[in-house]
């Protein structure tokens, strides 16, 4: 079973741990040279503040809607992350780290398992030890447990596609929604009559492979429940090394010394 474990509001959260008064308040990250909105939480969505939102067009009604803002930290970021990913590696046999507040959890098919107990006790430990809330999809496929991990975020943080009608759902869900569907792709299908996630879920292989490439194919197989896309594995670290050899044998400091210098 896969999960996908995300944190929510991830640089906002990283932020509010060290300014625990603004608990529900609106937080509000810039890039680096305070350009644009790369980051917020939630209350601050609900004032009406998007992610690209120029700084200029919006300072003033920051300041009025008493929007706390930050520049944004990205040696705090990956240090956070680290210490989240520690706690995956500790409660789950296999993690693939997706992103910076974004991972894959892989745990083995066991016998009657309580995989939403697990999660919960998952979410539990890190906002526990950590202080961020994250939010858990569990699913047979990555693309699925992306999909219930956007569910959670509005079920209490964790979401499993085993104690729900999956097709239900997926037929809320707009097809421009699913992990791997852009907006050109999303034209596409939509000029294909498949506007909905369950509509691309039926869509015929042979159909998604020749409007989609093999991408798209790999897709609608995972909405099925059929794992097709491939895990990323981490790179092995690797060292460059200068060295230099010498003719004849050499024992002393300055024969060394001379070798060295030639």
């Amino acid at each position: 079973m896969i999960f996908h474990v995300d944190a929510n509001s991830f640089y906002a959260s990283c932020e509010s741990l060290f300014r625990p008064d603004l608990a529900g308040k609106p937080i509000v990250v810039l890039s680096n040279n305070d350009g644009i909105v790369i980051a917020l939480n939630a209350a601050a969505k609900e004032a009406g503040f998007r992610r690209g939102d120029a700084w200029f067009k919006i300072s003033a009604e920051c300041a009025q809607k008493n929007v706390t803002v930050f520049s944004s930290n990205y040696t705090l970021y990956a240090d956070i992350s680290a210490r989240i990913v520690a706690i995956y590696n500790r409660l789950c046999p296999e993690v693939e780290v997706y992103s910076i507040d974004e991972s894959f959890l892989y745990y083995p098919d066991w016998n009657c398992p309580d995989y939403a107990g697990i999660a919960h006790h998952l979410r539990n430990t890190v906002l526990r030890e950590i202080g961020i809330p994250v939010s858990v999809g569990i699913a047979p496929t990555r693309t699925l447990a992306k999909v219930c991990n956007k569910l959670a975020k509005s079920a209490g943080g964790v979401f499993s596609a085993e104690q729900v009608d999956m097709d239900r759902e997926l037929a809320r869900i707009p097809v421009g929604d699913v992990w791997g569907i852009g907006w050109s792709k999303k034209k596409t299908l939509e000029r294909l009559g498949i506007r909905t996630a369950l509509d691309l879920k039926r869509c015929p292989l042979h159909v998604a492979k020749k409007h989609l490439t093999i991408t798209g194919l790999r897709t609608v197989q995972e909405l099925g429940g059929v794992p097709a896309n491939e895990r990323i594995e981490a790179e092995k670290n690797r060292n460059i090394c200068a060295s230099k050899s010498f003719a004849e044998p050499v024992c002393t400091l300055a024969e060394l010394e001379e070798a060295a210098a030639a």
